[in-house]
């Protein structure tokens, strides 16, 4: 079983609130409270979509054994691996050398192999025993992320503007996924 968590979000936003509002068509400050919402959502609408990380961000991954072959580190693209740690069954941390393991950085998502199968201690904590933390995103400010998730993310925060009062969620816009969809991970 395999557990992700976040254990730190972006620091800032794919697109800034000056962006939005002028894509808004809106003039001063007003509702900026909401716009900054709307583009957090935005946001985390494309990441679930995508699958992806945007900006950067740390996940810790928490696998119950070592499984056959590699690991798969969701929430792609990966940036670096920082730690992998092994728990024993009184709660005791082990941390593995990082250099003991090949990373495909390259790969979306990214996978995690063992050069040797000796190195995989096996941990005596039987649930999230082994704990990989990582950190994943296309860099730490807006202009690192691709063009077309971002365009994407504008037309998505002008749909949550416009209908922030409607009690039923609509789905996805079309043309928002088709700007979304070449970068959706797929798991075969």
């Amino acid at each position: 079983m395999t557990n992700l968590l976040p254990l730190t979000g972006p620091v800032e936003e794919p697109v800034t609130i000056a962006e939005a509002r002028a894509y808004l068509r809106l003039d001063g400050d007003d509702d900026n409270a909401v716009v900054a919402a709307c583009i957090m959502a935005a946001r985390q609408a494309c990441e679930s979509y995508t699958g992806r990380s945007l900006i950067s961000q740390t996940w810790q991954l928490y696998l119950d054994r070592w499984p056959e072959g590699a690991i798969i580190l969701p929430r792609p693209p990966l940036q670096s691996v920082t730690s992998i740690t092994v728990y024993d069954a009184d709660g005791g941390a082990t941390a593995l050398d990082l250099g003991d393991f090949w990373v495909d950085s390259a790969a979306a998502p990214a996978r995690l192999l063992a050069k040797s199968a000796t190195v995989l201690l096996q941990p005596g904590r039987r649930l999230g025993g082994i704990e990989i933390t990582y950190d994943a995103g296309y860099g730490d400010s807006w202009n690192d992320v691709p063009q077309a998730l971002r365009q994407g993310i504008l037309m998505a925060v002008a749909n949550f503007y416009e209908h922030r009062a409607a009690d039923s969620a609509a789905g996805l816009p079309a043309p928002i996924a088709a700007l979304w969809q070449p970068y959706r991970v797929v798991r075969l």
